[in-house]
């Protein structure tokens, strides 16, 4: 029987019962890591690493690069995997990722930001706490999201249950993807190199898709400079993907109705920041995926398949890197 030790690098003590996953399997030996120096120590012959992209820092890609050498493949508990492409990924492992295990949860945050910001939501707060009864100013502003054309720019998991719920809306959906193959519930699929002409279409604008450092910005200036002024940007994905200090132009100067944001280019976001104080952009902490079955009875079957397969030497689901790739240099 072959066997299989896993450690899980756990900093945040966000899941402590994740070893329930493997407990079926009798030929793995689980460690669970909670700081560098367990990690260090219990890379000793691990063949799998589970770990999350907030925790893959610079300084744990080192201790891979040093320690990691039984390592076979890298299973993360996110779907974005950005900081480990920044901080360096060993060559030769294998990297999967958990897309699509917080679609709804993300999707449904994206609409609670959209309707924040078409509904003046932030504005009626502020009002509140000047006991404003500000109906008659408030009202001209206000926006139906009802009828309007959403773009989404990225149709994985996130994208396509975006789209699924704009249709309650009836809204009209286009989306931005590499792939053209028709999706239920988009209207039309354009390529990346439409995105400016697609977002000077849109009332909506949702940024979805996978970050690639060496891609950079998706949305930049030229075209957030084609978005009406009626338009609203939400981006539930990653900071980099749009260009920061032209969306906050645009809003701040009015070229633009406003935007929601979830994440941000630098986070936690500095105390000086000028998405702090500019009006008509509403923030949340990168709490897109919070409320996501809590139980982790999701993340556990996911888990509990990809060991199942990769105990039976089947293909992983949700692969990012492949072992024949080069991986990225630590």
């Amino acid at each position: 029987m072959k066997h299989v030790k896993v450690v899980y690098f756990d900093s945040f003590g966000r899941r402590p019962s994740l070893g329930r996953a493997f407990k079926i399997f009798p030929e793995v030996a689980f460690v669970s890591a909670t700081d560098t120096v367990s990690l260090t120590e219990g890379l000793d012959s691990a063949e799998v690493l589970l770990i999350g992209n907030r925790a893959y820092s610079q300084e744990v890609a080192a201790i891979l690069n040093r320690h990691g050498r039984a390592l076979k493949w890298i299973q993360f508990m996110s779907s974005g995997i950005d900081n480990a492409r920044a901080h360096g990924i060993p060559p030769g492992v294998i990297v999967t990722n958990a897309a699509g295990l917080r679609a709804g949860t993300v999707s449904e945050h994206a609409f609670a930001l959209m309707l924040g910001v078409a509904r003046r939501l932030a504005e009626a707060e502020h009002a509140k706490a000047r006991q404003d009864w500000c109906r008659d100013a408030m009202t001209p502003r206000v926006i139906s999201l009802t009828g309007k054309h959403m773009l989404i720019v990225g149709l994985g998991a996130v994208g396509q249950e975006l789209a699924r719920k704009a249709k309650a809306f009836d809204m009209r959906v286009t989306g931005i993807s590499r792939s053209a193959a028709p999706l239920p519930h988009v209207d039309r699929i354009r390529p990346r190199a439409e995105l400016s002409a697609a977002c000077a279409e849109a009332d909506v604008i949702v940024v979805s898709a996978t970050y690639d450092p060496a891609e950079g910005a998706l949305l930049t200036k030229a075209a957030i400079d084609s978005i009406g002024p009626h338009g609203i940007v939400i981006n539930i994905a990653r900071g980099p993907l749009v260009d920061e200090g032209a969306l906050t132009a645009a809003v701040a100067e009015g070229r633009i109705a406003g935007a929601g944001l979830d994440v941000s280019v630098l986070e936690p976001l500095p105390p000086d920041h000028k998405l702090w104080t500019t009006k008509n952009i509403l923030l949340t902490p990168h709490i897109g995926g919070a409320g996501a079955d809590e139980s982790g009875l999701a993340l556990h079957t996911m888990l509990a398949e990809n060991m199942r397969r990769w105990l039976a030497a089947e293909p992983l689901k949700n692969i990012m890197i492949a072992a024949t790739d080069s991986g990225t240099a630590i």
